[in-house]
């Protein structure tokens, strides 16, 4: 596989069919159609795939989103690239597309959190420009319904 047989996608309800073929790994669980077209209607989500032979191999989520005192920003929220297609730049394209995307929705910044010891994670990054905080984070997850 040459990295120029990997095409970028940016995935609005037209294209949703992408999804259609998705390789383990790419997702946590299985794509669900109403799910999907639900993530996809909400202009304010943002999904980009990367296709190999009319399959996902990879793919970044982002959410953009205003605040009262702040302009647009970009969260992103997931990037996945199955096993067998690591290292071979496809995630770097992926967070640089949402990055491009985000630049021409007027986005002032975007972030990404990640484990301290997730290494890939943070070369991919690092290798993307982002600049990693000296702030420590500390993450609390609320299962709902209480």
């Amino acid at each position: 596989m040459a990295e120029a047989d990997v095409t970028i996608h940016r995935v609005t309800a037209a294209e949703a069919h992408l999804l259609d073929r998705v390789a383990p790994g790419v997702f946590d669980f299985d794509v669900k159609p109403g799910l999907l077209r639900e993530f996809l209607a909400n202009p304010m989500n943002h999904l980009f795939v990367a296709a190999l032979d009319g399959t996902v191999v990879g793919m970044a989520t982002g959410i953009s989103y205003v605040h009262p005192d702040k302009p647009l920003q970009m969260f992103v929220n997931e990037v996945a690239v199955a096993e067998p297609y690591r290292r071979r730049g496809i995630g770097r394209r992926l967070v640089e597309a949402l990055l491009a995307h985000a630049e021409a929705l007027g986005c002032t910044e975007a972030w990404v959190a990640t484990e301290a010891d997730n290494a890939p994670a943070l070369a991919l990054y690092r290798a993307t420009g982002g600049a990693q905080s000296d702030d420590q984070v500390v993450m609390f997850t609320f299962h709902l319904p209480r």
